[in-house]
């Protein structure tokens, strides 16, 4: 393997970031990661050699809102996967409030790359940027060519917002440069599986939240469930494929409501099936409960309607099957367990 296998990844103590790091190194992959804080590095380092070799991982502390040194760690990579983004647990009153982080810091990492002749970018958005809009039919069908509604001010929150923004501006970026296919965007929806460590991301705050009993009943709430490793795998699976440039991959398998998700983690886990719900919970004591904690908020738009879409295009052309959800969230369920989260 020679330098020109070196993959920058961006964001690389966050959860996705730190599976997707695993799969490129036991590919013999060289990886340079980037943490906005000198003080992850240990921590990632410890939970990533549990996992895969390490000795061609090295770091580099970046900030997405500042220019210095994203040139210089780009400039011998041949590949750049860019998955940092916040995704916070709290929704907040400013809908704009994450913009900067995640376009601005989006644009940084697309212009540099692009300076330093990158041959791959993949970007990591989210079902979020495609299928929040007013006046959906009941089920409602979303796929590829869908964009979230950035006007509907009720219906689209801080993160829906700043994934959406992120999304459209790196397209309109690397269109304006004639380079749309050398963009990939990887688009999974409730991303669940094995946390690795105690930092997991914020679905998995659910989940642990689900096996503690925080829940009476489940909101009436449905999302295509993604497993992690196959949203890493998605992102290793792009390099140096060439069906893949200019194309927005939804990586998924089976939509399931909140309630379904606890049956399966009950199965999983009988010691814990008296804490997860087992009933659903009407609308409008979400809405009351959305009042007191923020979190709630996310889901109201989508209340009680299903969605569905089809991802058997993007495993064909990554060449992979998807995990079902029993697997991904039973998975999560013990390994939540396991690390003493709950």
């Amino acid at each position: 393997m020679n330098m020109s296998d070196k993959v920058l990844l961006t964001g690389i103590s966050g959860w996705i970031a730190k599976h997707t790091a695993i799969e490129l190194l036991n590919l013999d992959f060289e990886v340079l990661g980037t943490v906005r804080n000198k003080s992850l590095i240990e921590q990632t380092k410890h939970t990533i050699s549990k996992y895969a070799p390490i000795d061609k991982l090295s770091f580099v502390e970046l900030d997405l809102l500042k220019d210095d040194g994203w040139d210089k760690a780009i400039k011998d990579c041949k590949y750049v996967m860019h998955i940092a983004s916040p995704f916070p647990m709290k929704v907040s009153n400013d809908r704009e409030k994450l913009l900067p982080v995640a376009v601005d810091g989006t644009l940084r990492v697309l212009d540099s790359s692009i300076k330093n002749n990158v041959e791959q970018i993949i970007v990591t958005s989210s079902i979020v940027a495609m299928f929040r809009k007013p006046n959906r039919s009941n089920p409602y069908t979303f796929g590829e060519n869908d964009w979230t509604d950035e006007n509907w001010i009720e219906g689209v929150s801080d993160y829906f917002l700043s994934k959406t923004r992120a999304e459209r501006t790196a397209w309109e970026f690397m269109e304006s440069k004639g380079l749309k296919n050398k963009l990939t965007t990887i688009n999974p929806g409730g991303v669940f599986g094995d946390a690795l460590d105690k930092k997991g991301g914020t679905s998995i705050e659910y989940v642990r939240q689900f096996l503690k009993g925080k829940f009476p009943a489940a909101p009436k709430f449905a999302v295509l469930i993604s497993d992690v490793k196959d949203v890493a795998k998605s992102h290793v699976a792009c390099i140096r494929n060439k069906k893949v440039g200019g194309r927005r991959l939804i990586v998924g398998k089976e939509v399931k409501k909140l309630v379904e998700l606890s049956q399966i983690m009950a199965e999983a886990m009988p010691e814990y099936a008296k804490k997860v719900p087992k009933k659903e919970l009407p609308n409008f004591m979400v809405k009351l409960i959305s009042y007191i904690d923020s979190s709630a908020k996310t889901m109201i738009p989508d209340l009680g309607i299903m969605m569905q879409t089809d991802t058997t295009y993007a495993e064909d052309l990554l060449g992979l099957k998807f995990k079902g959800a029993k697997d991904c969230i039973s998975e999560n369920a013990k390994s939540v367990v396991k690390l003493g989260l709950v």
